[in-house]
């Protein structure tokens, strides 16, 4: 037995309403497009060592875990919102849409597999490798004195960031919504039309 299409248009299109205020929530506030620093940091031991995350929103919570096995992870950071924190070497800073995490003088118990929790509109997660060298023997040199200034300071290059692409679902789903509206008025129409004939 078929139902009317009247009776099947209330229920879609009270759903299509509750989706609505959502997509559009999404689409106002914007998505975050998170890009950090990805694939491997290497640093030798006692150097600083240098992760970050940066997001098109401000950040509402920051969680970073060092990776000790498939199934387990060490949480260095939980929650953190906007502030500096710090705890066992490792140092957060969470500022507006930039989150940095920071080792002064990296050691061999924090190299790993990092990953990241971010929360801004959307949660995202990433992961980074921090790998740890044996610090390079110090040159030979035939020279007893070598003369510094204390002016001429170099500072090591920074991981630039990969963007991650993601396509924005928010107008998307709102066509969806409006076409499965169309859609369901044309049919009752139809009907309609249909019954009023007989």
């Amino acid at each position: 037995m078929l139902t009317s299409a009247p009776s099947l248009l209330v229920p879609m299109m009270l759903g299509a309403l509750l989706l609505l205020p959502s997509s559009l929530s999404v689409h106002k506030g914007g998505w975050d497009n998170p890009t950090c620093t990805s694939g491997v940091v290497s640093v030798s031991r006692g150097e600083r060592a240098e992760m970050a995350c940066n997001i098109s929103n401000p950040f509402v919570l920051v969680t970073i875990c060092l990776v000790v096995s498939e199934k387990e992870c060490r949480l260095i950071f939980k929650d953190v919102a906007q502030g500096h924190f710090s705890q066992d070497g490792w140092e957060l800073r969470v500022e507006g849409r930039t989150a940095q995490l920071v080792m002064e003088e990296a050691q061999d118990s924090q190299a790993g597999k990092y990953k990241w929790e971010i929360t801004g509109h959307q949660r995202s997660t990433g992961c980074t490798t921090l790998n740890i060298s044996e610090p390079p023997a110090p040159p030979f040199t035939r020279f007893v004195f070598r003369a510094t200034s204390p002016e001429m300071t170099f500072s090591q290059p920074k991981d630039i960031p990969q963007p991650q692409v993601r396509t924005p679902m928010g107008p998307v789903l709102l066509l969806v919504i409006l076409f499965i509206l169309g859609l369901g008025l044309v049919l009752s129409w139809f009907r309609r039309r249909r019954s009023t004939r007989t």
